[in-house]
């Protein structure tokens, strides 16, 4: 991999507000920068640019992404359990009906 050309991905403090917001920028050209709200939106952004320009997304920092996003969904890792399920009742059985010709009746001598 070339790391002279990737797409990296930085927390910043924004100066209006207290929310932290992402910067994506490619490694080459670190004066282009765009900023994003959230890391969700800084993920998106960094494969539209991996799109267009071809370049690959640091591996650090689409770890550091997903984690932010998944922590902001606030997902954690499931944990196995069996499950359990219920016994169904017991079912009646119905006497079946007899299907096809009736017998014919014997002649009588």
């Amino acid at each position: 991999m070339n790391t002279s050309n990737v797409i990296l991905a930085a927390k910043a403090n924004s100066g209006k507000s207290t929310n932290n917001v992402w910067v994506v920028y490619t490694s080459d050209n670190s004066s282009d920068k765009m900023y994003c709200t959230s890391a969700y939106k800084a993920m998106r952004l960094a494969f539209l640019l991996k799109k267009r320009l071809g370049l690959n997304i640091s591996d650090n920092c689409l770890a550091r992404l997903s984690q932010e996003i998944a922590k902001a969904k606030g997902a954690t890792v499931p944990m196995v359990q069996e499950v359990q399920k219920p016994e169904p009742a017991p079912v009646e059985e119905k006497p079946k009906k007899k299907r096809g010709r009736k017998p014919k009746a014997e002649k009588a001598a």
